[in-house]
């Protein structure tokens, strides 16, 4: 079966970023807006209730500014250009100077123009704070303002000041509701933000928490073992993985206290990490032993990982645990070739023989144990 790739209607209009989405459609329906008040705008013409040429040149204005911004917005350069807060101020100042035009040439049927202005608080509903939202109401009700006391002192028998101040007071009541509601819902909508990466942030620890040692910050046992198991299900790639135990750590603790043998492990996981290969997993396995994964590589290769390892860590004395203290270890390393769990088990128990055989032998070495015959 063929599973179509094409994009659907809704992710042709409104494109595919799901952060973009929502501004994208709010754009287009100040376009639908748009048309509609021309077309409605028209009819005033064709009934006598408005001037022809001034609703026509009004429709271009506003569908061509309201293409525009949707061509910008959907092309993703809107945000480009400018913040998401600038862009709601550039729209709303559109829209309100179609509006007020719309108001000043309509005649008779102006007041309709009044119910629009419902949509000046929408345009920053998402992008603005309450404070701007309410700035941006106010600036629309007093250009709206400007427009009737204009049309009142100019043309006194065509603007009735009577009903002007109607329009005006059916003005103010749908701005102020239309601005609580938007501040309602931005902040809503800003609290559900808040809310959503306050989850993924604590999704995030707890997922942490379930795969890192929280002292080294290495993977956690827990998690080293599905990884170890998911590399050993890998066929035909050589594996190794080498036991790793601190030297002599007991004795740091009962001498010096914990908190410098916290230090010591928190070295070597450091050190360790800026040695180790970025495909290698280095956990911590218990106490002061590490198990390192080495996936595609042979034997030789893994004695010359931890070779490397052995002399970065010569190179770095740790003072807190006293003048020229250089953190050692023994290993033991073991391979894999086969992809069975079993015989990675078995991998596992000869690289903790190899490493006990380091500390017998002296320490501040790694050994390889041969694969049985």
């Amino acid at each position: 079966m063929t599973v179509s790739t094409r994009p659907g209607p809704a992710e042709l209009l409104l494109g595919s970023d799901p952060q973009r989405r929502l501004h994208t459609l709010l754009t287009l329906v100040g376009w639908l807006t748009c048309f509609v008040m021309a077309c409605a705008q028209h009819a005033a013409a064709m009934l006598g209730l408005a001037d022809e040429a001034h609703t026509s040149r009004l429709a271009v204005f506003s569908l061509v500014g309201a293409t525009l911004f949707y061509l910008l917005m959907r092309s993703g350069l809107a945000p480009r250009l400018a913040s998401d807060a600038a862009l709601s101020w550039l729209q709303a100042s559109w829209a309100l100077v179609s509006i007020s035009w719309a108001y000043a040439v309509s005649g008779p049927a102006r007041g309709a123009a009044v119910v629009l202005l419902v949509l000046m608080p929408l345009f920053g509903i998402f992008t603005l704070t309450p404070r701007q939202t309410r700035l941006m109401a106010l600036t629309s009700f007093l250009a709206i303002t400007l427009v009737v006391v204009w049309k009142t002192q100019s043309e006194p028998l065509r603007y009735d000041p009577r009903v002007e101040l109607m329009h005006l007071i059916f003005a103010a009541i749908v701005m102020s509701v239309s601005t609580v509601l938007a501040t309602l819902i931005g902040r809503l909508k800003r609290q559900s933000q808040r809310e959503r990466a306050e989850l993924a942030s604590a999704l995030e620890r707890i997922q942490a928490l379930a795969t890192k040692d929280e002292l080294t910050g290495l993977t956690n046992r827990r998690a080293a073992g599905e990884q170890l198991r998911r590399a050993a299900r890998d066929p035909g790639a050589p594996l190794c993985v080498a036991m790793i135990d601190l030297d002599r750590f007991k004795q740091v603790n009962d001498s010096r206290g914990h908190a410098v043998g916290d230090e010591v492990l928190r070295h070597f996981a450091r050190v360790a990490r800026e040695t180790v290969r970025a495909e290698d997993m280095l956990a911590r396995w218990g106490g002061e032993e590490f198990l390192l994964l080495m996936p595609a590589t042979t034997p030789e290769q893994a004695l010359a990982v931890l070779a490397r390892l052995r002399a970065r860590l010569h190179a770095a004395p740790l003072a807190a645990a006293g003048p020229g203290y250089v953190v050692t270890f023994s290993a033991g390393i073991a391979a894999c070739g086969d992809a069975a769990d079993a015989d990675l088990d078995a991998a596992i128990a000869r690289a903790d023989a190899a490493m006990y055989r380091a500390k017998h032998e002296g320490r501040d070495r790694a050994l390889l144990e041969p694969a049985p015959a």
